[in-house]
């Protein structure tokens, strides 16, 4: 690879961080015991720096999403392997790991976008991945198969059963068991 060409390389791998950045926020998802969204685009970076002559001229960011899933599929082994304490409960009864995601600072829209992830967690991984490259990072159908080494058509059917399971789950009431009022056990005279 020639010098010029290399810098026009290293700058297109730089114009892709924010896309990373996003999508390593959503891959980690509420695992924030692997590690952050930062440190998995830097270790992507540094892999698609040091590897630059395997790209083969084909998509990428397809490369760059490769070597980012690989490195957080590593990240999820490691830490399955360890000893994993427990995450303390908070004042609210939640995980201190929670989604970090720039929501406008309303309870409303906190609830929408829990709902939201909730349904969305409620798909196989390959169908939020695709819910999320398409609605998220705007990305045509053609760009996500790239990406993903998948056919247009396949993409275009994928995503929308995806969004149908994903309206469906979003919309449906809340389970039976949940709107059940408790009634206290009372022990037999």
């Amino acid at each position: 690879m020639s010098h010029k060409l290399a810098g026009e390389f290293i700058d297109r791998i730089i114009a892709l961080r924010p896309v990373l950045l996003r999508h390593a926020a959503f891959l980690i998802g509420s695992r924030a015991d692997i590690g952050s969204p930062e440190d998995f685009v830097q270790d992507t970076l540094v892999t698609a720096f040091q590897h630059g002559n395997r790209f083969d001229d084909g998509s990428l960011s397809g490369w760059l999403t490769a070597i980012l899933r690989n490195h957080i599929s590593n990240a999820r082994r490691r830490a399955n392997r360890r000893n994993l304490v427990l995450e303390p409960l908070d004042a609210t009864g939640g995980g201190a790991g929670m989604n970090d995601f720039p929501v406008v600072a309303t309870q409303g829209l906190a609830l929408d976008l829990e709902d939201a992830m909730a349904a969305l967690s409620t798909l196989s991984s390959i169908d939020q991945e695709i819910i999320w490259l398409a609605r998220v990072d705007g990305l045509s159908p053609e760009e996500i198969g790239a990406r993903l080494g998948l056919a247009a058509g396949s993409v275009y059917s994928r995503l929308s059963r995806a969004t149908t399971k994903l309206r469906a789950t979003y919309d449906a009431p809340p389970a039976a068991s949940l709107m059940r009022p408790r009634v206290p056990f009372r022990h037999a005279a």
